[in-house]
């Protein structure tokens, strides 16, 4: 009985995901193509910026930008997004008997789709410009990080999703919250261009660790411990918070969207 409750919840679950996507994308031309040009045509205006204006000095300063631009694009899209899951589903929160989860959850699954199709881009632009792919360390490492990023975003999704049905500015505020940590995580420049009096407090920032390590993921390295514990730790850490942000706030939802 209760497989038949998880297999039904994934079925939904699945339904939900994909319901997003084809709203998304109706009646676009170029349909799914958006999901990958958006976050690509933003790294090249980087990528023209900071290597032709502000002369960055960097080898394959294009792969080092796409390679950090497509996970953050996830990070942010699906908090931005989860955010609004309740507020923007109401009938479904008010009527209809399901883990109010799932809701947040789709979007934070429809995202990943989305960066897993932007993939293969990121292994077409590694290939022009002379970078070498390693699909061994890749097979295990990538679906790894598929995890911990997944883990990463759905606790900051269900934070947002429950404080925005109390407070409908969580879902701008956030918005601009992503638009300054875009800045303060080094995403357009490499760390070692900061001071290193100031790194310190770079390291300080979770999403330095998580973009860092699809970086490392990319060029073929191993994870370095130090990385895995503490994308995991902020992991922990979040979903505590959002245990207990849904446990105390999570039974007004249906009254309040």
């Amino acid at each position: 009985m209760q497989d038949q409750r998880y297999l039904q919840w994934a079925e939904l679950l699945y339904l939900l995901t994909l319901k997003e996507l084809k709203v998304r994308y109706k009646r676009s031309v170029l349909g799914y193509l958006w999901a990958i040009a958006n976050p690509f045509i933003f790294a090249l205006v980087y990528w023209l910026a900071f290597k032709f204006i502000m002369r960055v000095e960097m080898e394959n300063y294009i792969v080092f930008i796409l390679t950090g631009m497509f996970p953050w694009g996830w990070l942010s899209q699906s908090t931005i997004q989860g955010t609004g899951s309740f507020a923007n589903n109401l009938s479904l929160v008010r009527r209809v008997k399901l883990p109010k989860l799932i809701l947040p959850l789709s979007n934070v699954m429809q995202e990943m789709f989305h960066f897993m199709f932007a993939i293969p881009v990121i292994f077409f632009f590694m290939a022009i410009n002379g970078e070498r792919i390693y699909p061994l360390t890749l097979l295990w490492q990538m679906p790894l990080m598929l995890t911990l990023q997944l883990l990463f975003v759905f606790p900051l999704a269900v934070i947002g999703a429950v404080l925005n049905v109390y407070v409908r500015d969580i879902q701008y505020l956030i918005g601009i919250a992503f638009s300054a940590l875009f800045f303060a995580t080094p995403m357009v420049y490499p760390l070692n261009m900061v001071p290193v009096e100031y790194q310190f407090y770079f390291k300080l920032n979770p999403m330095y660790w998580l973009i860092d390590s699809w970086r490392i993921v990319f060029a073929g390295g191993i994870l370095p411990l130090d990385h895995v514990a503490c994308v995991s730790a902020s992991i922990v850490a979040f979903s505590l918070i959002a245990c207990w942000v849904y446990q105390r706030l999570a039974m007004r939802i249906p009254e309040l969207v």
